[in-house]
């Protein structure tokens, strides 16, 4: 009898030959179904495949079987069935923005469905409800509630697409105030699988409705999400204070910062703490009201971080008044990043476990020593989502799939290459891992959670499901996706599974091993 290693062995290759047969017959069942699209589709063999399936993170590359850009809900449903009846994981792209390239797939061979063309804005009563396609980019979001004078909490990054932005969160510098744009979400027009296309609201399959509020992607395609808009602010003061010094003035000035947060920021205050790669750190955000309230509020704590800062060095202060369209603008960056190539990863802080001195120190430290050693472009923010009065933490934690409840920071780590292009440089990773250890030094790591919109496609499997979801969330996710997916068209890596298909999985790998 052959040894066991040598059945295993023969075992992964037969299924290589009959995976790669199946993938064949798949996608070229599908190319058949999609050639009576009648709107436009792009297969490996057409001109413009190269374009349309490249990532905007340059350090993945994969291979879609189509890229369709359909026009409606209707048109998105036959898109959908294509893949389906072809056995091809069907994935939405709104923005493209994705860090692990999901909108491509994050794997070879998947049907991706394009929204850019659904990008229509419509208002109801003078602008306090809005329908909003998926399709739309944050500019076009923003532009469009301008028209009316009205305003939503939301990123800053123009180019990103509203369809994952809201999914998985949406978080931006008034969201202490407003809570997270899905938070204002009252309804959603979705593609199941089966090609129906059924609303979600709190009244109409509210189940759905409560699973697309975090995890949007696992169940279908949103065509269009509702908001509850809210009256654009009259001023707002955009700030900008920059401080230089060593590892031990940092971690003074973030523990500063923290110490503030949990105290003294209230709810119309946005906050961020940044280190860049020229080993400067500053505080960053924005207050929704005037100057004057906004100095009277936060300049202790920039008083603070002086005391630790060099001087010499000369200090950047910038605070100012701005209407709510001028304060998206600063915000954006000019110009806008059309494309990176990049490695990044996140970690939440739990509102009842700050971080202690000692573990700041640790993760400063590592930056102030490590960061010369590197030619990357980097960057950590980290961002206020909790504190007294936070309209985040407020939301009962099992309203909505989106777990992040009770977080008090946000880290987001990034290291991109020198020049945004590929090859991505192997000490890249090593980098951002050293980061995450640092903070986990502490005995505050087990409390930590990620950001889902950060999503890092190097996380172990049950890793990503604590950290996005949590035990209790994912379990119910897992169920309602047996509901209205069944058969798993949806998918991409960290996708939520279903319950049949993970104990058929187990049953597999025990039969035939």
């Amino acid at each position: 009898m052959p040894p066991l290693s040598s059945l295993a062995l023969a075992f992964l290759i037969y299924s290589s030959h009959v995976l790669g047969s199946q993938s064949a017959l798949g996608s070229a069942t599908l190319a058949a179904c999609l050639s009576h699209l009648p709107y436009r589709v792009v297969l490996p063999s057409s001109p413009d495949y190269d374009l349309a399936s490249r990532a905007y993170n340059r350090r993945l590359t994969f291979h879609p079987a189509a890229v369709v850009y359909p026009t409606s809900a209707s048109e998105v449903s036959a898109a959908i069935l294509c893949g389906a009846s072809s056995g091809v994981p069907v994935v939405a792209r709104s923005g493209g923005h994705s860090a692990a390239a999901y909108s491509l797939g994050g794997q070879d061979g998947s049907l991706v469905v394009d929204l850019s063309r659904l990008n229509g804005v419509t208002f109801e009563k003078k602008g306090e409800i809005v329908h909003v396609q998926t399709g739309n980019r944050l500019v076009d979001l923003a532009r469009a509630l301008k028209g009316v004078g009205r305003a939503l909490p939301h990123g800053t990054c123009p180019s990103v697409g509203v369809g994952g932005h809201a999914a998985f969160g949406g978080f931006g510098f008034a969201s202490r105030e407003w809570g997270l744009l899905l938070d204002r979400m009252i309804g959603a027009e979705i593609v199941l699988s089966d090609g129906r296309v059924v609303n979600a609201t709190l009244d109409e399959n509210p189940d759905l409705f409560w699973a697309i509020r975090g995890s949007a992607p696992s169940f279908g395609i949103a065509t269009s999400y509702t908001f509850v808009t809210l009256p654009e602010p009259p001023v707002t003061t955009a700030y900008s204070y920059v401080f230089a010094g060593n590892a031990s003035s940092a971690a003074q000035c973030l523990f500063a910062f923290q110490e503030f947060a949990t105290s003294s920021a209230p709810p119309p205050l946005g906050m961020q703490f940044s280190l860049i790669s020229d080993l400067t750190y500053e505080l960053f955000g924005s207050y929704t009201g005037p100057r004057k309230d906004f100095e009277n509020i936060f300049l202790p704590l920039v008083r603070e971080c002086e005391k630790t800062s060099d001087q010499d060095s000369g200090t950047h202060e910038f605070a100012q008044e701005m209407g709510w369209e001028a304060y998206l603008v600063s915000q954006a960056g000019t110009p806008p990043r059309i494309a990176d190539c990049f490695y990044a990863k996140s970690l939440m802080t739990a509102e009842n476990t700050p971080l202690s001195l000692r573990t700041i120190e640790a993760f400063t430290t590592y930056l102030y020593t490590e960061a010369h050693k590197h030619r990357l472009s980097w960057f950590v923010e980290v961002d206020l989502y909790g504190g007294v009065g936070s309209a985040i933490n407020a939301v009962p934690k099992l309203d909505t799939a989106f777990k992040h409840r009770d977080r008090l920071l946000g880290f987001h780590m990034k290291a991109s290459s020198r020049d945004q292009r590929p090859p991505y440089p192997e000490d890249g990773y090593a980098f951002i891992n050293g980061m995450a250890d640092a903070l986990r030094s502490g005995s505050e790591n087990a409390t930590f959670g990620s950001y889902g919109s950060y999503v890092d496609p190097l996380l172990r499997e049950e890793d990503w499901r604590r950290m996005y979801y949590g035990e209790e969330i994912y379990e119910r996710l897992r169920m309602l996706k047996a509901k209205w997916d069944p058969s798993g068209v949806f998918a991409y890596p960290q996708m939520i599974s279903t319950a049949v298909k993970e104990e058929q999985e187990g049953r597999r790998t025990v039969d035939e091993l």
